[in-house]
């Protein structure tokens, strides 16, 4: 029997280093383990070959974006007129991530078919990529899923909206989309209501085995307490400022580390207190033994419910307590207890098998089953 022919559509993909990189990645590997011949289009590199020979999955470029970002001086004027100008070509006309649906329907491989298309946001016009190829290529797959993380017109961490016509736009493609999968239960809520029905709850997933080494990564016994920090922070949403403020005008021996690219907020802070260290973002696999070493991990909870960090399963492989606050109600009795290495208020990670890689894959498979056999009947 042939095997099932799975098409993957993402911008992010190994050797990239973000969340959704890694979830494309993980993907495609395990649905290459479980019997699937699997295709990528995305951005190709010299990398990826070893991927080739290990797993057999084939790779179709999707090339190099030719348009532009408007770059930011940090400094003056200039900074704040080119930073108008960036939000502004974003919020009226997805500049410059539209560009990802043109070259999406020029590249999808129309000479073939596929038993299922996974297209993986963001950015989401990844999916209008999709939306617009199946729209003159109805055949291409007889599957499509839409596998969002954050939304886009539901967001509510980002202090700038879209333009508000782009809800049609995306209308469209969940009208074509015969499934969207979310991480959490909670991310449902960021689509529209009339789309309930083809909304399917699929975490971030993860091959366990690959980070058992890290559970024995030992801590420093020093009389110092060590914690971390990893990701994107958000002002007025994912804001540390009121932790900071609370943590530099305490006594104790601590060091609290912060590997994140959004550095403007933290550095005044850094630079008034040496206990508060800034890193440059380093790549996943360094990262994450270096985050097993702290003594605890923290996480700042996302505005909303619509979006949950997917960091917070990378915490739970570390095998380090996790102190989970909100921005601006801080509790600091909670910061206290952890301090002095009282965990007994850590969050709790609900059912951590949902985020095994090879529960995640079968159920993109049983929902392209699905569609499959409702169309047969």
């Amino acid at each position: 029997m042939a095997k099932k022919k799975f098409l993957i559509v993402t911008r992010a993909f190994f050797p990239g280093n973000s969340p959704r990189a890694h979830r494309a990645t993980e993907l495609a590997k395990e649905l290459c383990r479980q019997g699937k011949h699997v295709i990528v289009l995305t951005n190709v590199s010299a990398g990826q070959a070893v991927l080739v020979d290990e797993y057999g999955m084939n790779f179709v470029d999707l090339g190099s974006g030719r348009w532009p970002e408007i770059p930011i001086v940090w400094r003056g004027k200039t900074h704040l007129a080119l930073r108008a100008l960036r939000r502004l070509l974003w919020k009226f006309v997805a500049y410059p991530e539209i560009e990802t649906s043109f070259r999406i329907f020029q590249r999808l491989p129309v000479d073939q078919q596929f038993d299922c298309i996974i297209s993986i946001a963001a950015p989401h016009t990844v999916h209008w990529g999709v939306a617009w190829r199946l729209s003159r290529s109805p055949r291409l797959g007889a599957t499509w899923i839409a596998d969002c993380g954050d939304p886009f017109m539901g967001q509510e961490n980002d202090s700038f909206s879209p333009a508000f016509y782009f809800r049609w736009v995306e209308k469209a493609f969940c009208r074509r989309a015969d499934w969207i999968t979310v991480p959490t239960e909670g991310a449902k809520d960021g689509y529209y209501p009339e789309f309930r029905d083809k909304l399917q709850v699929i975490p971030q997933g993860f091959r366990f085995e690959d980070y058992e080494s890290l559970r024995s990564v030992p801590q420093i016994a020093d009389g110092v307490t060590r914690f971390a920090f990893a990701g994107l922070l958000i002002p007025g949403r994912r804001d540390p400022r009121k932790l900071l403020d609370f943590l530099i005008t305490r006594e104790e021996a601590f060091e609290f580390h912060l590997f994140t690219r959004s550095r403007a907020l933290v550095e005044p802070y850094a630079a008034r207190d040496s206990r508060i260290i800034l890193h440059h973002f380093v790549p996943r696999e360094e990262l994450l033994p270096r985050l097993a070493a702290m003594d605890f991990l923290l996480n700042i909870e996302n505005f909303g419910q619509k979006q949950t960090p997917s960091k917070l399963i990378d915490y739970w492989l570390c095998g380090r307590p996790i102190l989970s606050i909100k921005s601006f109600e801080l509790d600091p009795s909670v910061v206290d207890a952890f301090l002095r290495k009282d965990y007994t208020r850590t969050l709790q990670i609900d059912r951590p098998d949902q985020y095994r890689i090879e529960n995640v894959a079968a159920t993109f498979i049983a929902l392209a089953e699905r569609t499959t056999a409702s169309r047969a009947g």
